[in-house]
C-alpha cells in the first residue's frame, strides 16, 4: 500500500469508483516469509506503517478498519459506494504455514 500513496489523490481527484484492500502485515511480510523460510531469520522487513484509515482519510477518501469476520460486508459497501474507498484489514502471514492441516 505504501507505493501507491499517490493513486489516494488520483482517484479523489478524478472522482474514480475504485476499492482497495489494504492487507496490513505490519512490514514487507511475503519478503519476511520467503526469508525465514529459506535462510531462518530476516532482517529490515518490519517497517514503522501509518495508520491507513487516517491516511486514505486525509485525501478524503472513504476508509475503514475491517477483521476476518467483516471484511465481506465491509467489502460490499465499499464496492457499493460511489467514489473511491479503502478497506484495511490487519493480518499476520504465514505463507508457509500448513493451514491445510489445520482442524475445526
Amino acid at each position: 500500500a505504501m507505493y501507491g500513496v499517490a493513486e489516494l489523490a488520483t482517484a479523489v481527484q478524478h472522482g474514480l469508483d475504485v476499492t482497495w484492500l489494504v492487507v496490513d502485515d505490519g512490514g514487507y511480510g511475503v519478503l519476511r516469509e520467503y526469508l525465514t523460510d529459506a535462510f531462518g531469520h530476516t532482517t529490515a522487513t518490519e517497517l514503522t506503517r501509518p495508520d491507513f484509515v487516517a491516511l486514505a482519510s486525509s485525501f478524503g477518501v472513504s476508509a475503514k478498519l475491517s477483521s476476518s469476520d467483516t471484511v465481506g460486508a465491509d467489502l460490499a459497501e465499499a464496492l457499493r459506494t460511489p467514489g473511491p474507498s479503502v478497506v484495511v484489514l490487519p493480518a499476520l502471514l504465514k505463507l508457509f504455514a500448513p493451514t491445510h492441516l489445520e482442524q475445526a
